[in-house]
């Protein structure tokens, strides 16, 4: 029997979905997030493909067997109160979110410039899109299109409050090529995730000591156009608050033209791999990360 693959989903039915939103709601999410004890070694049994992958995640930096086979099941206790916080969000739920270098991000978004926001499976990058959009400047942000329909309405109807639109992603098709340069001319912010991909060509980098495939269009596209880049790494704290930490990659001009894409990816790589040892309950590339996308 061929091993199933993560497919990128939320999971749970669309009517689990829809009533997890009436139940944050009506009840509240510190009620929603105990109720998340009673399934979640559950969903750990069952789930083989996230488990292993978190699993190696864990071996990766460093930790023995026993303690890796514990920190699964930390690593999926963040990773369901992050995704009961989108669906927080969804509800209408407010947090306090607090961003460091605030002022040269949003000296960013005033100017006439496009820039890539490129974030990460570490911690919750979709809450910082709801927050680092202004109505100076749209964003768009780079969609997985095998999406689950509720997660794609509710996402689609909260964003563009915030003035941001998908551009959506589907296997196969490049329509989405044209739309990035599209945004880009015209001033505007491509938000895409540099640690995922669907089927392209990939840049192999150094992650938490280990070679790991990243998608090299982003970089490539950033290196060719020359667009300023700018990393967030959202992370959860106590106290119903969120901290988005912001960086700044430059393309090394200095470099052959061949080998800037490359640069730019190292240069993300060494990020992933600090934010991931600061933080390493709250890195959710739930698959085979160094192994799995070359097969």
């Amino acid at each position: 029997m061929a091993k199933r693959a993560w497919n990128g989903q939320t999971g749970g039915t669309h009517w689990m979905q829809r009533a997890l939103v009436w139940m944050i709601q009506h009840w509240g999410l510190p009620f929603v997030y105990g109720i998340m004890h009673l399934w979640l070694v559950w969903y750990v049994l069952v789930r083989p493909v996230e488990r292993n992958g978190a699993y190696r995640y864990h071996r990766h930096r460093g930790r023995g067997q026993l303690a890796a086979a514990f920190d699964v099941y930390r690593s999926f206790y963040h990773f369901g109160k992050v995704i009961l916080d989108r669906f927080a969000v969804y509800s209408g739920h407010q947090f306090e979110i607090i961003v460091d270098n605030r002022e040269r991000y949003y000296n960013k978004m005033t100017s006439k410039d496009g820039f890539v926001l490129l974030f990460s499976h570490i911690g919750n990058s979709e809450m910082a899109a709801y927050s680092m959009a202004t109505p100076d400047k749209r964003m768009h942000i780079l969609a997985f299109g095998g999406e689950t329909p509720v997660v794609m309405e509710q996402r689609a109807r909260v964003l563009e409050k915030n003035n941001i639109g998908m551009i959506i992603v589907n296997p196969g098709d490049m329509n989405h090529i044209f739309e990035i340069n599209n945004v880009l001319n015209r001033g505007e912010v491509l938000a895409v995730a540099g640690d995922r991909r669907w089927g392209e060509k990939t840049i192999d980098c150094t992650v938490l000591g280990a070679k790991a495939p990243l998608p090299a269009g982003v970089f490539q596209l950033c290196a060719t156009l020359r667009s300023s880049i700018i990393l967030p790494f959202v992370f959860k704290e106590p106290n119903n608050r969120y901290h988005i930490f912001t960086e700044e990659l430059h393309v090394n001009t200095a470099l052959p033209r061949a080998e800037q894409a490359a640069d730019l990816a190292q240069q993300f790589a060494d990020r992933l791999t600090e934010m991931a040892l600061a933080h390493p309950y709250e890195w959710f590339n739930f698959f085979d990360f160094w192994n799995e996308a070359r097969k």
